[in-house]
């Protein structure tokens, strides 16, 4: 009987972070520059793998999903099986494995030194918009800053340039080793993402729990009316919604719709896509068990009618 060789993982490179600081974004900016081969693995916390459609949609060819719970906790032989499929697909430059928000990254830098996998860099990112409120109500976030070699602060376009400075200070605190830096839209040169620069031990303790947060996933075939939705989705932020992500059609558009809420702060923006989802609509929800336990009944209010719908489909049509 032959022996089977195993594959040589590529270098890897974790994208680490909190709930809604930017990751996929971060991930998908990456891909388009183009400019090498990567491939990816995406941890979700939902059942629903929703940042790896946005993330196909940028170009990767070689993607693997692992949903339903955080790779740390629930799906560790699952990612070293994820990498050796990666690399039997073909020579990689890099493989970027983008951690659930709730994920813990010192269980996974165990998990890959303990397979012999080359570990190139612990990248973190931090919000700057919420930062003071969520490192004072999540010790995770501070595990994350404290392991990373590089930290990012994300959405530095939308604060002043005083809170900027004071948030890279708090972090340097936490964690003096790492280079801080602000980025907008995740536009960072990928040289500086994909380089090796990991070499310190991690301390075996392990504490991570995330039973404060709840996550739901919500689908329809049919679409939903745009001020519904949003209505929905500004009370449930207000019961204690803290994410949710997700494509949606709405009948005001025949074009689908890329939709975010971080913390009360809510997006919607234009998803030309190449071809219709099946389910039409899907999101993931996280959040307080109050919000989480309404958000089916209300979202399903938010389908729009017959009448309406139907006329949207003349629409959608013309443009298939």
């Amino acid at each position: 009987m032959p022996i089977r060789n195993e594959p040589v993982i590529a270098p890897v490179t974790l994208i680490s972070g909190f709930l809604g600081s930017g990751k996929t974004t971060l991930l998908r900016r990456l891909l388009q520059r183009g400019d090498r081969r990567i491939g990816v693995i995406v941890n979700e916390f939902g059942a629903l793998g929703i940042d790896g459609a946005l993330i196909a949609q940028s170009g990767a060819g070689l993607l693997i999903e692992l949903n339903g719970g955080c790779v740390c906790c629930v799906a560790g032989s699952d990612l070293i099986l994820a990498l050796e499929t990666l690399s039997e697909a073909g020579p990689l430059d890099a493989i970027a494995i983008e951690l659930s928000g709730l994920a813990e990254p010192g269980a996974i830098i165990r998990q890959l030194r303990r397979a012999d996998a080359p570990l190139d860099t612990v990248v973190t990112l931090a919000s700057t918009v919420d930062y003071e409120r969520v490192i004072t109500t999540s010790p995770l976030v501070t595990r994350q800053i404290q392991l990373a070699d590089v930290v990012l602060l994300t959405h530095s376009d939308l604060v002043d340039a005083n809170t900027v400075q004071w948030v890279a200070t708090q972090i340097s605190r936490l964690n003096p080793r790492a280079p801080v830096v602000p980025v907008v839209q995740g536009d960072i040169a990928p040289a500086f993402i994909f380089s090796p620069r990991h070499g310190r031990d991690i301390p075996e303790e392990f504490y991570h729990q995330h039973s404060e947060y709840q996550a739901v996933s919500w689908q329809s075939d049919r679409p939903v009316q745009r001020s519904a939705l949003e209505q929905t989705l500004r009370e449930l932020s207000a019961r204690g919604l803290f994410r949710a992500k997700g494509i949606v059609f709405c009948t005001d558009s025949p074009w689908a719709d890329e939709v975010h809420v971080v913390a009360g702060r809510m997006t919607f923006s234009v998803l030309r896509l190449t071809h219709e989802p099946s389910p039409l609509c899907r999101l993931v929800l996280i959040g307080s068990t109050a919000a989480i336990a309404m958000a089916d009944e209300t979202l399903n209010a938010c389908i729009d009618s017959a009448e309406r719908i139907t006329d949207w489909q003349s629409r959608r049509a013309e443009i298939a």
